[in-house]
């Protein structure tokens, strides 16, 4: 099964382009996950497999950054593979680990992410170039989501600055990743901030196929009618990564914190109904261009 309908799969088994983010950040996981005074570690992968639990029939993939793992020390990889045995079969498992670098040095990220973890698909830094993305796109079953315009406010710093011929730089990555992605197995995807949306639209035409990964809805504010508008233009499977939003605890409402999760996780489904039901409706048919030729 290429990723492409391994994606495809994920979402029609949820009915959602919902991606849950998994960020085990200890100063903000619920009070009665931090009122048992176990170790970080211990603490991560409580939370991280509660919130998997509330989450696991309503999202097509998770997001695991693996930042918030490797800061837990000696334990993270030990850490990071009980979390992973808890996410059920059929969903789209991302690392969220933003590497950039050498061929040579990126092939051994490949083999640590891909070979021995065992996930779909990776978020990869483009900016040292093509030829750095290539250790990952050799595996049809395999994806990388490149940087190309991120929601932080940093991103006006580079990305979103003319580029040559072109109206932003995030418009000229989308372009060359557009064509390296036709030389190769392996799916090249785009992340794109849902902040962004002045600016993406000639983004997403620059490359119409690309399935996206989309940060930036829920915590961070980005619009997600402005979205639906766009989306409703763009070939490739959308994942709308949602992290704080799912995860966020309310002291004053009278449920439990994995109630409360689970709340979360109908809301932001029917808030993104509209860009679920596009893509179940459209996504493999005859003339779209998901599947990879």
């Amino acid at each position: 099964m290429t990723y492409l309908e391994k994606l495809l799969a994920a979402v029609r088994g949820s009915q959602s382009v919902l991606c849950a983010g998994l960020d085990p950040v200890p100063e903000l996981l619920p009070p009665e996950i931090r009122s048992q005074g176990l170790p970080e570690s211990e603490m991560a992968v409580t939370f991280c497999r509660r919130l998997i639990e509330q989450t696991k029939t309503g999202v097509a993939a998770y997001k695991i950054n693996i930042a918030y793992f490797e800061a837990l020390g000696v334990d993270a990889f030990y850490v990071l593979n009980d979390v992973l045995d808890a996410i059920p079969s059929g969903k789209i498992l991302i690392a969220d680990a933003k590497r950039g670098d050498v061929p040579h040095t990126n092939a051994r990220y490949k083999t640590a992410y891909f070979d021995r973890l065992g996930f779909d698909a990776i978020t990869l830094s483009p900016f040292m170039g093509m030829d750095t993305l290539l250790p990952f796109l050799q595996d049809s079953d395999r994806a990388v989501y490149a940087l190309t315009l991120t929601s932080n406010p940093g991103a006006a710093d580079l990305m979103t600055r003319p580029f040559g011929d072109f109206s932003t730089l995030s418009e000229y990555l989308a372009t060359l990743m557009r064509n390296t992605s036709h030389q190769h197995p392996g799916t090249l995807g785009m992340v794109i901030g849902a902040t962004q949306s002045t600016v993406y639209g000639p983004v997403m035409q620059a490359y119409p196929e690309a399935p996206l990964l989309v940060p930036g809805v829920g915590a961070q504010g980005g619009s997600v009618p402005e979205l639906a508008r766009h989306l409703q233009r763009h070939e490739g499977i959308p994942l709308i990564n949602v992290s704080r939003g799912l995860a966020a605890f309310d002291k004053n409402s009278p449920n439990t914190w994995e109630v409360q999760v689970a709340g979360n996780t109908d809301s932001y489904n029917k808030i993104l109904q509209e860009i679920s039901d596009h893509c179940l409706h459209t996504a493999g048919k005859p003339g779209t261009r998901n599947k990879k030729s």
